[in-house]
C-alpha cells in the first residue's frame, strides 16, 4: 500500500501529460492565473503542466504523510528535488530539468548508499533488512552494491532516452519501463539471491 501511495505523483504526472489534450481549457486558464505561467492547449504544453500537477501532488503527499508522522528524510529531499526541478522547468520553459530529475534522485539515492558505506561504516541494506533476513556479511555488501549499480545504471539510461528519443517516448519510459518493469524485475532477483544465501 505504501508502494502505490509513493507512485501516485508519478502516476498523476504520465496520466496529465498523456490525457493533456482532454483537460478543459478552464484548468489550463487557472493554472496560468494562480501560478502566473503561460500555457495553452497545445500538446508542448502538456509536459509543463503535468509537471506542475507533479510537483502539486508530491507536496500534499509529504504534508499528509508528515501529519500521519511517516515522512522520511528521503521525502523530504526528493520533494526539494521535485520542486527545484519544477520550478526551472516552468521558468525557463525548457522540460530538460523535469527530465533530469530522475537521475539526481536515483544518483541521490546511490551516493546515500556509498556515503554510509564510506563514512558510516554502515550497511545500509543490512540495517534495513536485518530484522527480517539473516545473511553473512559477504552477501549483505553484494546486495548493497547491487542496489548502488541499480540506481546508477537507472540514473544513466533516463538521461540517455530523454536526450535521444522524444518527449513523449521519455514520458512513457519513465512510468512503464523505469517506473514499473525495471524495479520489478530487480526486486524478482534480489527475492532469488536472498531465496538462495539468506540463512532465514
Amino acid at each position: 500500500m505504501k508502494v502505490f501511495i509513493d507512485f501516485i505523483p508519478v502516476l498523476l504526472f504520465f496520466l496529465t501529460y498523456i490525457f493533456f489534450l482532454d483537460i478543459p481549457i478552464e484548468y489550463v486558464e487557472t493554472a496560468n492565473e494562480v501560478f502566473y505561467i503561460e500555457l495553452d492547449k497545445e500538446k508542448s504544453s502538456g509536459i509543463y503542466f503535468a509537471t506542475l500537477v507533479l510537483m502539486i501532488s508530491y507536496l500534499i503527499q509529504c504534508f499528509v504523510l508528515y501529519v500521519f508522522k511517516q515522512a522520511k528524510k528521503i521525502h523530504l529531499v526528493t520533494l526539494i528535488i521535485i520542486l527545484v526541478a519544477g520550478f526551472s522547468t516552468l521558468y525557463f520553459k525548457n522540460p530538460l530539468f523535469i527530465k533530469v530529475k530522475p537521475s539526481i534522485v536515483y544518483w541521490g539515492f546511490a551516493l546515500f548508499f556509498i556515503v554510509n558505506a564510506l563514512i558510516g561504516k554502515e550497511n545500509m541494506m543490512k540495517k534495513l533488512l536485518q530484522e527480517q533476513i539473516s545473511l553473512d556479511e559477504k552477501n549483505w555488501k553484494f546486495l548493497t552494491n547491487s542496489w548502488i549499480y541499480f540506481f546508477v545504471f537507472c540514473g544513466f539510461i533516463n538521461l540517455y532516452v530523454a536526450h535521444y528519443y522524444s518527449e513523449e517516448t521519455w514520458v512513457e519510459f519513465k512510468f512503464y519501463v523505469l517506473g514499473i518493469i525495471f524495479p520489478v524485475i530487480f526486486i524478482v532477483m534480489n527475492g532469488v539471491y536472498l531465496s538462495i544465501y539468506a540463512k532465514k
